[in-house]
């Protein structure tokens, strides 16, 4: 059972303080937050137990392909990084954690999926890979399994980390309680 760490928050719908619950993964979670939006995003999703994968925001996450196992979409250009010309995401629709969890029929469903996203985005190579598990083993922020698939613009290095280099945490943690203020003050994003 994860640790979890008790903050005073400003809530959104009033000027009362309550009090939310965020555990050790959420926490990492939110350090990998590159932009004050989708930390508010995020940590309104923890502290409501809403998972933003399980109930994509249609202003961020506009489903192109969907079957009963998977929904796909491309990573909306708040998430997009500098140095990919495509970021596709093949997520499942049941909440779960493991590529291993999912039921045996939705094999096919990942496959079926990866046809579309081929054509669709005219995809010609790149890397495909499932963040799953504990997001602190992975490096994800999204604590639900999903597939992400990069392709290269070809500017400059693309590095995907499966661990956080100790210097870079460092430098989320602040980025992270910078945002952890601007959001306990009240602060929502336009």
């Amino acid at each position: 059972m994860p640790k979890e760490h008790r903050r005073r928050i400003m809530t959104k719908e009033s000027d009362n303080l309550t009090v939310a619950t965020l555990t050790d993964e959420e926490l990492f979670c939110l350090e990998g937050c590159g932009k004050y939006g989708q930390y508010y995003k995020m940590r309104l999703g923890f502290e409501k137990k809403v998972c933003a994968f399980c109930h994509p925001d249609p202003e961020l996450n506009q489903i192109v392909w969907e079957d009963e196992h998977f929904m796909i979409w491309h990573a909306h250009p708040m998430f997009m990084r500098p140095e990919l010309k495509l970021h596709v995401l093949i997520v499942p629709r049941e909440h779960v954690r493991f590529m291993g969890d999912l039921p045996d029929e939705a094999g096919a469903s990942i496959i079926r999926a990866s046809r579309f996203m081929k054509e669709r985005f005219e995809y010609t190579g790149g890397l495909f890979h499932a963040r799953e598990g504990d997001m602190r083993e992975n490096a994800g922020t999204v604590p639900h399994l999903h597939i992400n698939i990069f392709q290269a613009n070809h500017t400059i290095e693309v590095r995907v980390p499966v661990f956080k280099d100790p210097s870079d945490r460092e430098a989320n943690k602040v980025r992270a309680a910078a945002f952890a203020e601007q959001y306990e003050a009240g602060d929502v994003p336009t």
